[in-house]
């Protein structure tokens, strides 16, 4: 039998979270950080788990992590539209700026959520 895949971690993780089992997301999720720190949407979800258990420390770290990972990869997309030509911070020939520019939003607002605004 292989191991689950990355996705599939994600896919579990989030349905434990969804099913009520914060603390079983949260061992899910970390497990994921564990294996690839810069991944956004486990950081986000670990942030969420945290969070509806209650601990907001825990919860706004998590999102701090994954609003920095935002940050850079934003500030990469920019970057290569840049060098193509596009010019201003939002590329409309892609998705992938919205994408980030999106989760920044999330990310400050659950922030807030927390009582830990940017």
């Amino acid at each position: 039998m292989s191991a689950m895949s990355s996705a599939e971690k994600i896919g579990q993780a989030w349905r434990l979270h969804r099913d009520g089992d914060s603390r079983g997301a949260i061992d899910m999720f970390s497990s994921i950080v564990e294996a690839n720190p810069a991944n956004v949407d486990a950081r986000y979800g670990l942030g969420l788990a945290q969070k509806a258990l209650g601990n907001n420390e825990a919860a706004a770290a998590a999102f701090r992590a994954a609003l920095a990972s935002t940050e850079q990869a934003l500030a990469a997309v920019q970057t290569a539209s840049h060098a193509e030509g596009q010019i201003g911070d939002n590329d409309l020939d892609s998705n992938i700026d919205d994408r980030y520019m999106m989760l920044t939003r999330m990310l400050n607002q659950r922030l807030e959520d927390v009582g830990a605004a940017s």
